[in-house]
């Protein structure tokens, strides 16, 4: 079988397992509260932390670059940036330097200047990442976009980098830098336990988004872009979007498990929609799915798999378990401290997430389901 794109009539659009999408259906009551957020922060002249946490394949990082793209589109500047430019003041000019245009004179004013490869020098001996942002950021509003934010739950910088860290989240946070600047932020379940630990706490209602799956209207109508824009496919998808969405459940990720062999077969098949086309789909989805399986418990052996399997053995599809109950059945096979890092091994793989309630739970169904075929009951 002859897989090229090149048979389509059009260049082939890049599938990623992450990142932005193509095609975006959905989550419209986010975008929207998102930019009155926005709007507000203007009025107030400051703003404030929008955080989004979700499961592995929840649709993260294709919805910051969605937002990301909302808030230029309402006049704001938008720059990427990693824990690094969050205690270097150097690095973070070098952030916003590289995404938006700088006033030159203003910045030498606030006593930064910029030298030749992108250097930056402080002139008047500013020290910190929120003294660039006061002299740097626009006036007409900035925001700051961080991915995998999960990771400042374990900071490994020096006790001064963590305390610059630290200074830098809470005065955006609390919008006290006199400036409608706003931190868009995103990363696994664990993400605004990260924040509590550096203390930064109180997100407002308004500004946390727990993100689950797409309902089943954006669900199809991003597969059938998929189908019919990437894929070139000819005639009525609604079979193949019927089927493929019964496999996928509204998980993002899933849906790419699926689509990569659609438009596989589509495209060497000159948009075709066969019914061998169809099987060929399901059975290489369902390989790519469990693919995507294995990676989320990589790191951990198979008897402390088997173990977070047969805790949740029995627990109803998309229920929870307390924190009390989940140690205690580690305990059982391991020590206080090592039943520790099995949980928090857990939490960072996405293997389990915690819930508003504050108990855990496996994120994804049919994870739920793989998982405990796969470690104890021995289905393959």
């Amino acid at each position: 079988m002859n897989l090229k794109s090149t048979d389509l009539n059009h260049p082939p659009i890049p599938i990623r397992d992450r990142g932005p999408s193509p095609f975006f259906h959905g989550r419209e009551d986010i975008i929207v509260n998102f930019s009155r957020v926005l709007s507000d922060s203007i009025s107030l002249k400051g703003g404030t932390t929008f955080l989004i946490q979700g499961a592995p394949g929840a649709g993260k990082t294709a919805l910051l670059d969605v937002l990301s793209q909302q808030a230029k589109s309402d006049g704001w500047e938008v720059a990427k940036i990693v824990i690094k430019n969050l205690h270097s003041p150097a690095s973070m000019a070098q952030a916003l330097e590289k995404s938006y245009t700088i006033d030159s004179e203003y910045a030498l004013k606030g006593g930064i200047k910029f030298i030749e490869g992108g250097i930056v020098e402080s002139v008047a001996g500013h020290a910190s990442p929120k003294e660039i942002l006061k002299h740097l950021a626009p006036k007409t509003g900035l925001v700051l976009v961080l991915d995998e934010a999960q990771y400042l739950r374990n900071l490994k910088q020096t006790p001064n980098e963590k305390n610059l860290v630290r200074d830098t989240l809470d005065v955006i946070h609390n919008g006290d830098l006199g400036l409608p600047v706003m931190l868009l932020t995103a990363g696994l379940g664990t993400t605004e336990a990260a924040y509590d630990s550096l203390g930064i706490s109180r997100f407002d209602g308004d500004c946390t988004v727990q993100l689950g799956r797409l309902d089943k209207e954006s669900e199809c109508a991003v597969i059938r872009d998929w189908l019919t824009q990437a894929g070139g496919s000819v005639g009525d998808p609604t079979r193949w979007i019927d089927f493929i969405a019964g496999q996928t459940h509204g998980w993002p990720q899933h849906i790419i498990s699926y689509i990569k062999p659609s438009v596989k077969y589509l495209a060497s098949h000159h948009g075709r929609m066969t019914g061998e086309g169809l099987e060929f789909v399901l059975e290489k989805g369902n390989e790519y799915r469990e693919e995507y399986y294995q990676k989320r418990v990589k790191g951990i052996d198979k008897k402390k798999c088997h173990i977070l399997a047969k805790i949740f053995d029995g627990v109803p599809l998309g229920d929870t378990m307390e924190l009390e109950d989940i140690m205690s059945a580690l305990k059982e096979e391991y020590s206080e401290e090592e039943s520790g890092k099995i949980f928090e091994k857990a939490l960072e793989r996405g293997i389990i997430d915690e819930r508003i309630d504050g108990d855990y739970g496996i994120p994804i169904p049919s994870f739920h389901t793989w998982l405990v075929d796969q470690y104890v009951r021995n289905k393959s």
